[in-house]
């Protein structure tokens, strides 16, 4: 088995991110868990700063929604996908998430998502906006899947 994982996250530098959603799905379906992020505690955020203000018109997370820290979720994403291999869209996301997962790999040759729209009813259940994490790891699957593509 693999997984797919996405999140969503307010971008602070190059290849830093504060992750404000998480997803996982299993590659046969039957496994999906999203985490709600909370904010770094002390962490200075600049809530007029023009970049900050495009990333939350963009998904729709508010800086201090959450509900575990990201050690929590990355802690229990640790114990489901283990060592399995995990798969991502995006250099910067797979770069990112190797200090926290064993096998990270891009999905280099999946169109972008703004091209990936099968999943569109798949959002969380906030429905906070199309860039969702979890709609995003079903678009990563469905495009495997429909493509008849072989991971391991």
């Amino acid at each position: 088995m693999y997984w797919f994982l996405d999140f969503e996250s307010y971008k602070t530098g190059i290849d830093e991110y504060v992750v404000k959603e998480i997803s996982i799905l299993a590659s046969d379906g039957t496994q999906c868990y999203t985490y709600m992020v909370k904010p770094p505690k002390n962490y200075q955020f600049a809530a007029n700063d023009k970049t900050t203000m495009y990333q939350y018109n963009r998904h729709r997370l508010p800086w201090y929604y959450g509900d575990y820290t990201f050690k929590e979720a990355i802690d229990d994403i640790w114990s489901k996908v283990g060592r399995n291999t995990v798969y991502v869209k995006g250099l910067e996301k797979q770069r990112f998430l190797e200090s926290y997962l064993v096998h990270v790999y891009d999905l280099d040759f999946v169109p972008s998502f703004k091209k990936l729209n099968s999943c569109l009813g798949d959002w969380y259940e906030i429905k906070h906006s199309k860039h969702c994490a979890r709609r995003k790891v079903f678009e990563l699957k469905t495009y495997i899947d429909n493509n008849k593509m072989l991971l391991s």
